[in-house]
């Protein structure tokens, strides 16, 4: 199947906001790691949407998306990690979301996970799109 442009520029908006990630985690950054780890795994589900489905997905619920295509593309991805990661759309940004304080309150472990999930999001939706 070819690959459109606009799914590649889905991903590659991906992997940059998973670069932002890493190195918001290396700067103790947390909340903003976590955040943008989302954003890159949201991006990347998307862009694998647009390239089997032809559809422009709407929406940031990370299970919900990955839901759309999981029957058509066999990916090994959890659903409770992406549910986790899925939080941080609005828990790491917005005081009271979840969590009175986000900028000092998510910690470097949770910043890990958010960016290891991720990153497996990432990786897997690069395989089946073909883009190394």
């Amino acid at each position: 199947m070819p690959v459109r442009d606009e799914v590649l520029d889905w991903l590659a908006e991906a992997r940059a906001d998973l670069r932002h990630a890493e190195a918001s985690t290396r700067i103790g950054d947390y909340n903003w790691a976590c955040f943008a780890a989302q954003q890159a795994a949201e991006k990347a589900l998307k862009a694998l949407i647009l390239h089997v489905l032809g559809e422009y997905p709407r929406g940031y619920d990370l299970v919900r998306l990955y839901r759309r295509v999981r029957e058509v593309v066999g990916l090994g991805l959890s659903e409770s990690s992406l549910a986790r990661l899925s939080a941080y759309y609005t828990q790491a940004r917005y005081p009271n979301a979840g969590i009175e304080r986000p900028s000092e309150e998510i910690t470097r472990e949770q910043a890990d996970e958010a960016v290891a999930v991720a990153r497996g999001v990432v990786d897997e939706v690069s395989k089946v799109i073909g883009d190394p």
